[in-house]
């Protein structure tokens, strides 16, 4: 929980020419910092970073007492011993000067550019003066080899196997010295097996904790040792020595005093951890230290430094080559320099190790890491004699060692450290932040329901501007979740200036309160309003000492502290609306200091250094919300819990409890509730890593007693407990969570019986799970959201000219998280607990990550049984894969695991789940089609590739059935990829190590098995973007024009190798191309019979179909149309096209579509009226033109020229409108390689889009109406697909599609072509009776198209004319007066004469009339080339207009 942040900071040495430096050691504050040298003696001072004291032997006492080899601090930091390489031991005293107040004083400069206007360039602390002198020394006969304080005085252990008593004073404890010789040895504390040493041997390391009531020794033969006695006096002749079975190769030893742990060094580069078994006294292994081969793959040398934090939660460890790790208290690396990223130049990390620590200490609570380092290189790898693959030649140097590039210094590594390390009761807070020396580091996002939180009760006036900067807050909070940023708040230099390093952090369950407690006093912030709030007078600061600890309740904030005016130690609570003053505060004095404090709803629990735990009750005064009481329930004695009140780790309170104390019948949250009403609640202790339960029960004679503690769990690093219980997730809210380092996470979960199941009342109520964790360290359980969140360090290197530092990797903080739920249902189920497993897994369904942890779970057992090298008797997966199977995402959390896995694993995992095509086939029948698509890639390596097509086929049909384009897509691509030669071939099963040829699909959808005879209907001619290879024999050209392609599908070229998509190059490629196209063109028959126009445009823009020249080789077939009502309706249905409402049958006031407009009569002709004047005006100033066009899409304009916005407008118009039969090799329709989005973008900004009008409120408005999916958007699209149609020749659609955009400038278009094409008279025949039908028809939603079909009546006129004109009179008897009959349903059309001034045009750009103004009823002719056409459009027209194929190319004709 300790993580490195930023870069290291360099420390010079005040003295120059000095030596090197060898030993540092901080005081027992750690306030002070004393860097030894050789020949030197500096003492720092923490904070500012200054030096105080800088002592130099001289010369003469360097050669005759020796170098400086270590040093000790005395308890009370009034001395320092040092030894010498000489044997001997120099004492020096430390006295405060008092008539000196500081010993830096800032003084302004002269100069008022200079002067200090800031308040951070002020020092608020006071650096003491200290007078430094040398005492005396001594010499110590054998030679030092190690030196520990043991109370008041000194223990030294000498080369000749002794370890002497001193006294500060010099003299020697004679009667209290041990001699190795004479201490028995042993396994454990049985006396009679105990057995002195025989060897000569010596103490080279040492160790002492008064906790552990020993020593921890190393010898020189590399054993190690614990020496311990039964006083505390450690009288000679009760010592007894207790071996540490198992490693002989220790180089050095650090104990843990509140863990009661004692950890060694190895040669080997690891690091163990004993401890010590209360029942037989020995030393056992509780964990080891193995450094992963993910950081270092080999070996870094030697441990040559063990050091823990001083809140015992962390130990540092340094190798002889190079670098540094942490690791928390039961074995869990938290952090490896080796693993760092330190750029190209330093190949080897033992070699060119940047860091070549030589000693380490921690200063004050942690924060900082002082080291020493070396620039000689002391381990640089291990050469085997016996290998020697490059044997050096006679005469060849050894290449020097490259010495450390931080040379021989002193340098402070920043940390920053997890709350809960000091302040157990933030474990309940479902928040994660981090706290540094002057800040903290906040990620608070986690608590989805926080805004709920907020807006539960209604702020006031005053509050409403807090609450809106907490609602903005967390808004922003929410983004850096996803960012993984950090939200760093700096604590105010007015308090941190004095009150340096920050101790204790608290933060409330929202997540919007915090508080801070340094030295003295403390300060609290407010996330919404971004403001501290602090001590108004700073005396009241001074004058308290947090010791135990701060916690919020609601708007409170509650603290442990010492007074250090009255000498006595209070539980205060301060409210947070008022300012910070004693007098505001409820104290609540104490009998001893407070250690820890901790709550449960309005409960809160105290234990103090006498090891007596007191339970209060917290409550608000009524009337007076501003002030908080606490009443006292109970208090306790623990003494007897612990061996001292500093082994307490944590303290909590929770409704937990076993099953002797609930009844029978007694469910959990039955259980939970009756202990929430009668205040049972029961205690948690964490005592050196054991978890004790003691209960709370109520008697018969209504007393409230606690009952004798339960051990739940040993090597408990920290423990979590929910807030309150989730009845949607009871199984993840009761339970109790505890981190155990390397040996994982165990959760204490309670089984719910079910009320029938009488048959197992033999089961437990709850059961301990265990699970490994590993790649993170847990600071924070989500219990609902069943996500375990940490936090890991990243590295970031930034070149740097500069030697120092900055060369170093740049540390930041990286927030992890691990989903947990899959570990806990593999071990219910691993027990049999199968029906509590799915109560788990069905409470979680909601959780978007679920299916992904069913895949963690069906993986992880998987890769675990197959790579097992040894039978598994009893396998896991069977019972795994049945519980998947009864979750709806069975199949495709197998596919999903499947993918992930190795090919070599497939038979073990499809042997446990069925046949791969089975499953497929499943996924087929369930619509599960992006599924089946995964499956397919599966397929393809376990079956034949005859099999994989037939598969990918049928998928391919249901795809395009249900529209899923993407997939269908990438499925032609995988047909087109398979190789024809594989599938003729009777061939086995593809290899295991085949890879899928194709990435995984997009989308979904179905479809069904078909046979091949039945989908080789019609010739397909391959499309120009489909794959393709040169064929044996040139296919025949078509012998219908309507078979060539337009300008937009790009003439289709032979080629003779495929396109990058297709690895396939074989000489049947062309039967592939013809198989697949013939699916596509048999689903584009299915769209266009079922009137489903809009499936038809996305399925030819997406897989890049020909449409055009396909519509017109069915113009005749499927294309043809005789129900025009039904068209017209399923138009209206495929494209959520709103119904026109019902027209006024007086006048109908009509807006083109086409930017033109027109006014027409429902009733009378005569009304029909246009000005002919302003129509031949307009006409007469169209821009039109008539040279070669590039491709381009519908609408396009030209580029090449500038003209007016009235010309641009006419030359669109006439371009999408006007013209009649285009010549395929010029002119365009919008290009089919484009997207229909895309196209939709384009159009909606082009000024000649008229938009649909707005629904009037009388008409409901489509449910699925969106703003992404607007009716201008649609319009959009049935233009697209009316001119598709029309260049198509596919009339009757296109008919139908310009009666639903109302649209009669295209009705007159599709009119002249029909009367114009080769088969005119079925096709004009079939218009005639369409029109008739929309005209007659009864359909209450096709009555407001009368106005339009009013306005078009000279066009059905006219179809009417040209059939009168194609039949001989005596056949066209009965038709005629069929026609009459049906013409007195409507009204009497008015010709309109014509002004004998001027020329005129047509009523009707189709109604032919002749030079003076009449109406011609003969039939249509050929029309003169537009070369010699007048300018003026108004004469020698009795002719239709038309444009054929000899006409000139650049020639345009408007008809």
């Amino acid at each position: 929980m300790y993580y490195c942040i930023g870069w290291p900071k360099a420390i010079k040495l005040p003295q120059e020419n000095s030596g090197v430096p060898v030993r540092i050691s901080c005081n027992r504050d750690r306030i002070f910092i004393a860097v030894l040298t050789t020949d030197s003696l500096i003492i720092w001072y923490n904070k500012p970073c200054i030096p105080i004291i800088c002592h130099r032997r001289s010369a003469d006492s360097v050669s005759e007492l020796g170098e400086n080899r270590c040093l000790v601090w005395r308890s009370d930091s009034s001395m320092i011993a040092v030894a010498t390489a000489g044997g001997h031991l120099i004492f020096y005293n430390i006295v405060v000067f008092t008539e000196v107040k500081t010993l830096y004083e800032l003084v302004d400069s002269s100069n008022p550019a200079l002067k200090r206007e800031s308040a951070e360039l002020y020092f608020k602390e006071n650096v003491p003066p200290l007078i430094f002198s040398e005492a005396f020394e001594i010499m110590v006969p054998g030679g030092i080899t190690d030196i520990v304080t043991i109370r008041d005085e000194l223990m030294i252990s000498t080369k000749d196997g002794h370890i002497l008593r001193y006294f500060w004073d010099g003299q020697l404890n004679r009667d209290y010295s041990l001699d190795l010789r004479r201490i028995p040895f042993c396994v454990d504390q049985e006396v009679l097996r105990a057995v002195p040493l025989v060897d000569h041997g010596y103490v080279t390391k040492l160790s002492y904790s008064p906790l552990l009531g020993g020593f921890s020794i190393v010898l020189n033969d590399g054993r190690a040792a614990f020496l311990v006695a039964a006083t505390l006096k450690f009288d000679p002749n009760s010592v007894q020595g207790i071996w540490a079975v198992g490693a002989d190769d220790i180089t050095c030893t650090a104990l843990n005093h509140k863990f009661r742990l004692m950890a060694f060094g190895r040669s080997n580069s690891q690091g163990i951890v004993y401890a010590i078994d209360e029942s037989t006294g020995g030393l056992t292994v509780s964990h080891k230290l193995l450094l992963p081969t993910k950081d270092y793959p080999g070996c870094p040398g030697p441990v040559t430094g063990l050091r823990w934090t001083p809140d015992s939660m962390c130990l540092a460890l340094v190798w002889a080559g190079g670098g540094f790790s942490l690791w928390s208290t039961f074995g869990t690396m938290i952090l490896c320099s080796l693993g760092w990223d330190h750029g190209s130049n330093i190949t080897d990390p033992i070699k060119q190790a940047p860091y070549n620590i030589l000693d380490l200490d921690w200063s004050g609570e942690g924060y900082q890491l002082w080291i020493i380092n070396s620039s000689e290189r002391r381990y640089t790898g291990k050469q085997d004699a016996e290998f020697c693959p490059f044997p050096k030649e006679e005469g060849e140097e050894t290449k020097k060692e490259i010495p450390s590039q931080l040379g021989d210094n002193v340098y402070i590594i920043p940390f920053v450290k997890s709350p809960i390390s000091v302040n157990p009761a933030m474990s309940s807070i479902d928040k994660l932040y981090l706290q540094g020396e002057d800040r903290l580091y906040l990620n608070t996002t986690e608590n989805d329901t926080l805004s709920q939180d907020l807006d539960a009760t209604v702020p006031t006036q005053e509050e409403s501007a807090e609450r809106t900067l907490q609602n903005s807050l967390l808004a922003a909070d929410s983004q850096s979740s996803v960012s993984k940023q950090w939200l760093t708040i700096a604590i105010p230099h007015a308090y941190i200036s004095s009150s340096w390093p920050i101790r204790y952090t608290g933060m409330d369950e929202t997540g919007t309160l915090l508080a801070v407690a340094g030295r003295t006093g403390f300060a609290h912030y407010s996330l919404a309003t971004r403001k501290w709030k602090m001590f108004g007078n700073e005396s009241q600061e001074k004058e308290f000492v947090v010791t135990g600890g701060l916690l919020w309740y609601q708007d409170f904030l509650i603290i442990g502290c010492y007074n250090l005016i009255s000498n006595r130690d209070e539980v205060r609570i301060y409210p947070r609306e008022t300012r910070l003053d004693t007098t505001y505060a409820t104290i609540e004095v104490v009998d001893a200091q407070v250690l820890l404090v901790n709550r449960l709803e309005n409960r809160m629990i105290v234990y103090c250094s006498n090891s007596h735990i007191s339970l209060f009750e917290i409550y608000v005064e009524p009337g007076n919300k501003s002030v908080c009481l606490l009443r006292k329930l109970q208090g306790v004695d623990a003494g007897l819990l612990s061996i001292h009140p500093a082994c307490v780790v944590s303290v909590s309170l929770s409704h937990l409890r076993t099953e002797s104390f609930r009844q029978r019948k007694e469910s959990e949250r039955e259980s939970v509730e009756r202990e929430m009403s009668k205040d049972t609640a029961s205690l948690i202790l964490n005592v050196s890593g054991k978890l004790v339960l003691v209960q709370r029960e109520r008697t018969n004679t209504d007393e409230l007693l606690y009952s004798a503690p339960t051990v739940l769990a040993g090597q408990c690093e920290q423990v979590w407990l929910p807030r309150q219980p989730c009845s949607t997730k009871p199984h993840l809210t009761l339970s109790l969570w505890l981190y155990c380092g390397s040996a994982g996470m165990k959760v204490w979960l309670p089984l719910f019986p079910k009320d029938d199941d009488s048959h197992h009342t033999f089961m437990a109520r709850r059961i301990m799970l265990h699970f490994p964790l590993q790649n993170i360290y847990p600071l924070c359980i989500l219990f609902k959201q069943a996500i375990i969140v940490g936090v890991e360090n990243d590295t970031h290197l930034f070149t740097s000219n500069q030697v120092g530092p900055s060369q170093l990797p740049f540390c930041t903080l990286e927030r992890v998280s691990q989903v947990y739920l899959h570990q806990l249902l593999r071990q219910l189920i691993r027990r049999n607990l199968g029906n509590h497993a799915w109560e788990i897994a069905k409470s979680c369904l909601d959780l978007p990550y679920f299916q992904h942890s069913l895949e963690l779970l069906l993986h992880s057992v998987l890769e675990e049984e197959a790579t097992s090298k040894e039978p598994i008797p009893d396998a896991l997966l069977p019972s795994i894969v049945d519980f998947i199977r009864s979750f709806p995402v069975y199949r495709e959390t197998v596919v999903r695991c499947t993918r992930k896995t190795e090919v070599a694993l497939w038979p073990y995992l499809f042997a446990a789940v069925g046949s791969a095509k089975e499953l497929f086939l499943e996924c087929m029948s369930k619509d599960e089609l992006t599924t089946a698509a995964s499956y397919l890639i599966v397929l393809q390596s376990l079956e034949p590739a005859s099999a994989a097509k037939q598969h990918a086929t049928q998928l391919l049909d249901a795809a395009l059935d249900k529209g899923a384009w993407d997939l269908a897509k990438d499925l032609s691509r995988f047909l087109r990829a398979i190789d024809p030669d594989e599938c003729e071939e009777v061939t086995s099963p593809r290899s295991m190590a085949v890879l899928p040829s194709f990435p995984s699909p997009m989308s979904p959808t179905q479809a069904g098995e078909e046979d091949l005879s039945l989908v080789l209907g019609t010739l397909v001619v391959p499309r120009s973007r489909s794959i393709s290879t040169a064929a044996t024999k040139p296919a025949p050209l078509p012998d219908h024009q309507a078979l060539t392609r337009s300008v937009s599908e790009k003439p289709g070229r032979l080629r003779k190798a495929s396109s990058s998509s297709s690895p396939n190059t074989s000489k049947d490629g062309t039967a592939e191309e013809f198989f697949i196209d013939t699916i596509f063109a048999r689903h584009a028959r299915k769209l266009l019979s079922a009137g489903r126009l809009g499936d038809l445009g996305k399925f030819s823009a997406h897989l890049e179909f020909q449409l055009v020249s396909w519509l017109r080789r069915e113009a005749g077939r499927a294309a043809q149309l005789q129900d025009f009502t039904w068209a017209v309706s399923r138009i209206h249905e495929d494209f959520d096209w709103p119904w026109p409402l019902h027209s006024n049958a007086s006048s109908i006031e009509y807006r083109s579509r086409t930017s033109s407009h027109l006014s027409y009569s429902g009733q009378e002709s005569s009304n029909y009226r246009c000005d002919k004047r302003e129509l031949e005006e307009k006409l007469g100033n169209l821009y039109v033109d008539c040279g070669d066009r590039p491709e381009s899409g519908y609408m396009s304009t030209s580029t090449g020229r500038q003209v007016s916005e009235q010309s641009l407008l006419s030359e669109q118009a006439v371009d999408a409108m006007l013209r009649v039969r285009d010549r395929t090799e010029q002119l365009s329709v919008l290009s089919e390689d484009e997207d229909v989005g895309s196209i939709c973008g384009n159009l909606l900004n082009s000024p000649c889009i008229d938009l649909p009008p707005p629904l009037p409120p009388s008409q409901p408005v489509p449910a699925n109406y969106a703003e992404n999916d607007s009716p201008p958007r649609r319009e959009v699209q049935l233009r697209y697909m009316l001119q598709i149609l029309i260049e198509a020749g596919c009339l009757e659609w296109a008919t139908i599609v310009s009666i639903v955009l109302q649209d009669a400038m295209a009705i007159i278009r599709i009119v002249n072509a029909a009367r114009s094409g080769t088969e005119a008279q079925s096709v004009v025949e079939r218009l005639h009776d369409g029109f008739l039908q929309i005209e007659h028809s009864n359909h209450k939603n096709l009555v407001g198209y009368s106005g339009f079909i009013n306005s078009i009546q000279p066009q059905i006129k006219t179809l009417e004319k040209f059939l009168t004109a194609l039949m001989p009179l005596a056949a066209n008897t009965q038709p005629n007066q069929a026609a009459s009959q049906t013409n007195q349903l409507k009204p009497p059309v008015q010709k309109h004469t014509t002004p004998p001034i001027r020329p005129t045009l047509p009523r009707t750009l189709s109604d032919p009339v002749n030079a003076h103004g009449n109406v011609s009823n003969s039939p249509p002719q050929q029309a003169s080339t537009p070369k010699q056409r007048p300018a003026s459009l108004s004469d020698n027209d009795n002719e239709d207009l038309h444009l054929e194929p000899e006409t000139d190319p650049g020639s345009c004709i408007i008809s």
